[in-house]
């Protein structure tokens, strides 16, 4: 499959993400299905686990936000076994000379199942596409959290995985949540650092560089 550069980016720079214009469908909405492959190999519809409400999440490798949620994440899903809790692997957040961009699929498949070793993923993991058709779908943001009704209806979305809110959903899975935007929990220094350098040296320092920006673009956010 052919690289595609613009959304499979070598080098992050904060300007990669609007954090105001969080796009994809809101609460009351109606779900947008996807194809997505599983770490066996399987094509799969999102549309094949609304047995269930869904908890759709998103992630990488060199996500610190991701690195963070992971584990309480993981602990939800043993407390609401009634839940399809799922992981959209997308793409690289801090791609680095360890862990560089994404450039085939194979290269995604390969980076999903490390991080599903890496982290104990109890999630069910399901890949993107190389240009991330999915991702872009559902708002493209590296680690956000979308809650679908069996109805098909999106109940809660969050542009940051937030565990404290999302569980109050999960208490009331048929009520819709209007608030979309939340405050970024902000990953302890020793999980951002060990996430950063799985991307590499290059990927810590554009993170570090690109840090004063991206501060503005989460303060700007939370004051709406």
């Amino acid at each position: 499959m052919e690289k595609e550069s613009s959304y499979n980016y070598k080098h992050f720079n904060p300007k990669d993400y609007n954090f105001k214009n969080f796009k994809g469908p809101k609460g009351g909405e109606e779900y947008i299905d996807f194809e997505a492959t599983t770490l066996d190999g399987k094509t799969v519809k999102l549309s094949d686990f609304l047995d269930k409400t869904i908890v759709l999440d998103t992630g990488s490798i060199t996500c610190p936000m991701y690195a963070n949620t992971t584990g309480p994440m993981n602990l939800l899903q043993k407390e609401f076994p009634d839940f399809h809790f799922i992981l959209l692997y997308v793409r690289e957040a801090h791609p680095g000379g360890r862990t560089k961009e994404i450039t085939t699929f194979s290269e995604k498949i390969d980076n999903a199942k490390a991080t599903s070793k890496l982290y104990n993923e109890k999630r069910k993991v399901l890949v993107d596409s190389v240009d991330g058709f999915a991702h872009k779908l559902y708002g493209s943001m590296p680690n956000m959290t979308y809650v679908i009704g069996k109805d098909g209806i999106i109940k809660f979305r969050a542009n940051w995985t937030n565990i404290n809110a999302l569980k109050k959903v999960l208490l009331s899975p048929d009520k819709i949540e209007s608030k979309d935007y939340y405050s970024v929990v902000k990953p302890p220094f020793n999980i951002a650092l060990r996430t950063l350098l799985i991307g590499g040296v290059r990927a810590l320092y554009e993170f570090l560089k690109g840090l004063p920006q991206l501060m503005k673009q989460h303060k700007e956010v939370d004051s709406k």
